[in-house]
């Protein structure tokens, strides 16, 4: 292939506005989709009530058979509608889970402040201002932490803290300062390593993003740790199989939060009914129209390993 042909094929196409009776017969004309799970009249009313076609058209991905022309084997419609309610489900419980570990994460870091006997509460936190500045003008703004919190970010701002501090933090920023914090202190954290994993699925959750869209293993920099942890976990699944699961940006993902969750969340009552709804979520919903995705191995063999999981870590 010439350079020529190559960079004609990668060229980003626009693509036209359709509407929505436009985009049915674009889904079965040049997509190959079908409509006999949910008919082209009920779709043209999900699509002006529900969700819109770029979206949906992510779970599409699922389907791995297509023709020399591109047109999906086996896909219809009402595939994807399900994929998205289950998807939409799936975050309300992951964004549950991952907010119980931003609030522990919190009570963990102020707990080893205040047992460090190098750290007075507050150099920490100007030696971290001072390396990540517009952090502290985040803080500086106003932001809308504070007008739930009633907290006084002028007092806050004048002597920051650790403990006032993480209270005005972001998500996003807090992580920079957790890892920041025992990095300054030259001190080890069990959950620092995992804490990009936490980040990108709360939020992923938190940004309602499409995340039922990709099973396929690639080259994504799986946790270590985790995979050593499942390996010697002895649940009857291969260390190959173990590592392609890992190699699943959600699964390997999803597997970090809840290892992170059973050691972190103190509390034995929180635990045990935030997996029972997970649980029975997986075991009822999730599976209410399995007979859809039959021949889709890539979601049923993450479905398995997913559900194994939780059996595991909720022991």
């Amino acid at each position: 292939m010439s350079k020529k042909d190559f960079s004609q094929q990668t060229k980003p196409v626009k693509e036209p506005k359709l509407t929505v009776p436009q985009i049915i017969d674009y889904c079965k004309n040049e997509l190959g989709i079908t409509f006999n799970i949910m008919d082209e009249q009920k779709a043209e009313e999900f699509l002006h009530k529900n969700n819109y076609f770029f979206r949906i058209k992510q779970y599409a991905e699922i389907c791995t058979d297509k023709t020399k022309s591109g047109k999906y084997n086996g896909l219809d419609f009402g595939h994807l509608v399900e994929l998205s309610t289950i998807d939409m489900f799936l975050r309300k419980h992951l964004l549950k889970m991952t907010i119980d570990l931003e609030h522990y994460l919190k009570v963990n870091l102020v707990n080893d402040c205040q047992t460090n006997p190098d750290d007075d509460g507050y150099a920490v936190v100007k030696a971290f201002f001072e390396k990540f500045p517009h952090i502290q003008k985040n803080v500086a703004s106003g932001n809308n932490f504070s007008t739930y919190s009633g907290m006084d970010i002028e007092q806050c701002l004048a002597y920051p803290a650790v403990w006032n501090i993480v209270e005005l933090l972001g998500f996003y920023d807090f992580t920079y300062f957790y890892s920041f914090y025992y990095e300054y202190f030259h001190l080890k954290s069990e959950f620092q390593s995992h804490i990009n994993s936490i980040r990108r699925i709360r939020n992923a959750a938190a940004h309602n993003s499409c995340m039922l869209c990709n099973f396929k293993p690639g080259k994504f920099p799986f946790d270590p740790e985790i995979s050593f942890e499942l390996a010697s976990a002895k649940l009857g699944i291969a260390p190959g199989t173990i590592t392609a699961n890992l190699k699943i940006p959600l699964i390997n993902d999803f597997a970090v939060m809840l290892s992170v969750y059973t050691r972190l969340i103190t509390s034995p009552k929180v635990k045990e009914k935030t997996f029972e709804e997970i649980k029975e979520f997986f075991d009822t919903r999730m599976v209410y129209h399995k007979e859809y995705f039959e021949s889709y191995t890539n979601i049923k063999n993450a479905y398995h390993f997913a559900r194994a999981l939780l059996d595991y870590y909720s022991q």
